[in-house]
């Protein structure tokens, strides 16, 4: 998916004189004179320090113009190239949204339709549910409520699978809920949405993406595909670490295309908010029908508690989210890849709206300035915000996970040279287990690729499987011997049933 810099004030103090100079060296764009920006500046800075963020990118539209757009901090620590307005970053799962839209201009052309079964533009599709397989709808997969289990399946795109046979696989994902009965997050289920656009027009996602939405908005440093990044050098590093342990990491590209794969900048990001604030024009240009943004704005779903106000019917849409803040109706899509993270924000009865793109993982900063900007735009909501994103931090910091060693472990009865071997799914293919040199781990590789990950002895005859990766899927398998002694396979609660081959 509350703040170490916070638990003693000497850290924070000491983070902030020792990254001051880093932080604040990069602050770079323009904004309009307005009184509810006063002091705006100067708020984002504290909180890029307070979360110990490197850099970071802010646009705010107001009235379909962007009255405020700034770059801050550095692209990269231990360099010196500043973020600007037009700083390359990746989106993350702010692309649903952008998904949602290059589908909706395939609906405004009756090439697809919100409520037709998924199955009419997919042939052959398939789902462990049939009933979900024979009538889920772009609707349902935008909304999430086609019952996958969050994130189920995210792995398969990091497999070396292509994008047919990963389709083909999704009928092996496992159902978490009944069809339609409530939200449950799914990356796949955007991947099959993409996937049906990209049918329909004859072309992939991602050139669907860029034709679709990218070009005629004038996003001119953005795309759908992954190397769009790397055009020049004006562009991110991905950053990790807390507690003044900040450092580089690898951005990692999305598992599912249509559901984290977009790159955009503070500036190309203005004229999405325009456009979906502007009933679908933006400069002259209809992009979409009024009728199509309204159709992805409006509740497809409730979820639940949502907002920093925790409205209690806070509801989804198509690759979006909507809450009340106070008498405002907003509009809401944030992202994370291990590296960076994103937000954007529409307040349709003010006109109003912001982006925030950082380059850090695992940071509320996004919605520390989401926060200050709906109560400068709305009103003040009459609760400290920002203690509660304080707090939510210790959340962010509980993703990184690690295995639950018992205190009564028991030892395993299966060596790891009888585990190592090779092993099968229907959903993931084949897994090759290494017994390693470590007598406390093997490791494995998974799928065409042998993408590598380890598995720890946890008791018994339980292993725990994760990966560099702190974004994939972890889980516990739990090895079987027949009679005679040779493992048969195993079950994993996370990963399904694996026969030995």
């Amino acid at each position: 998916m509350n703040n170490a810099a916070l638990r003693h004030v000497f850290l924070f103090i000491a983070a902030v004189l020792l990254t001051s100079m880093v932080f604040f060296a990069g602050c770079t764009g323009t904004s309009q004179a307005t009184g509810k920006l006063d002091g705006f500046d100067d708020f984002v800075t504290l909180k890029m320090t307070e979360y110990e963020v490197p850099g970071a990118v802010v646009g705010i539209v107001e009235n379909d113009t962007v009255v405020y757009l700034k770059g801050f901090g550095v692209r990269e620590l231990g360099k010196p190239g500043k973020v600007d307005p037009d700083t390359r970053f990746q989106i993350a799962s702010v692309s649903k949204y952008v998904t949602a839209g290059a589908a909706g201009s395939l609906v405004d052309e009756g090439k697809l339709d919100w409520d037709t079964p998924v199955v009419t533009y997919l042939p052959g599709f398939a789902l462990k549910d049939t009933y979900a397989g024979e009538h889920a709808t772009l609707r349902d997969l935008l909304a999430h409520r086609t019952g996958f289990r969050h994130f189920d399946g995210d792995l398969l795109g990091r497999l070396g699978y292509s994008n047919s046979d990963m389709l083909e696989r999704m009928r092996y994902l496992q159902p978490g809920t009944s069809f339609r009965e409530k939200y449950t997050y799914s990356n796949a289920g955007f991947f099959i949405a993409g996937e049906a656009a990209a049918g329909v027009d004859n072309r992939s996602w991602e050139e669907v993406t860029d034709a679709r939405i990218i070009r005629p908005l004038n996003m001119t440093r953005s795309g759908a595909h992954p190397e769009t990044l790397y055009l020049d050098d004006n562009h991110v590093a991905g950053h990790a670490g807390k507690g003044g342990d900040m450092h580089v990491i690898p951005l990692e590209e999305a598992g599912f295309p249509a559901a984290g794969q977009v790159i955009s900048t503070g500036r190309d990001m203005t004229q999405w908010l325009r456009m979906m604030l502007n009933n679908g024009s933006v400069d002259g240009t209809q992009v979409l029908k009024p009728e199509t943004v309204k159709q992805i704005h409006a509740a497809s779903l409730v979820a639940g508690p949502g907002g920093p106000l925790s409205d209690p019917n806070a509801a989804v849409g198509l690759g979006c989210d909507s809450y009340n803040f106070l008498d405002e109706r907003v509009i809401e899509k944030n992202g994370a890849l291990d590296g960076v993270r994103a937000i954007v924000i529409l307040i349709p009865g003010t006109k109003s709206g912001l982006v925030v793109i950082a380059n850090k993982q695992l940071t509320v900063f996004p919605e520390a300035v989401r926060d200050e900007f709906l109560e400068r735009y709305i009103g003040k909501s009459g609760v400290d915000l920002q203690a509660r994103e304080r707090f939510n931090q210790a959340g962010w910091n509980s993703l990184i996970k690690s295995v639950n060693q018992p205190a009564d472990a028991g030892p395993a009865t299966i060596s790891p040279s009888a585990i190592a071997g090779m092993y099968r799914s229907d959903l993931y293919g084949t897994m090759q287990i290494h017994e390693g040199t470590d007598a406390g781990n093997m490791t494995i590789g998974l799928g065409p690729v042998q993408y590598p990950g380890t598995l720890t002895h946890v008791t018994n005859n339980t292993w725990y499987l994760s990966f560099p990766n702190p974004d994939d899927q972890v889980g516990y398998l739990n090895f079987a011997a027949g009679p005679p002694g040779p493992v048969t396979g195993f079950d994993s609660e996370e990963f399904g049933p694996f026969t030995r081959v």
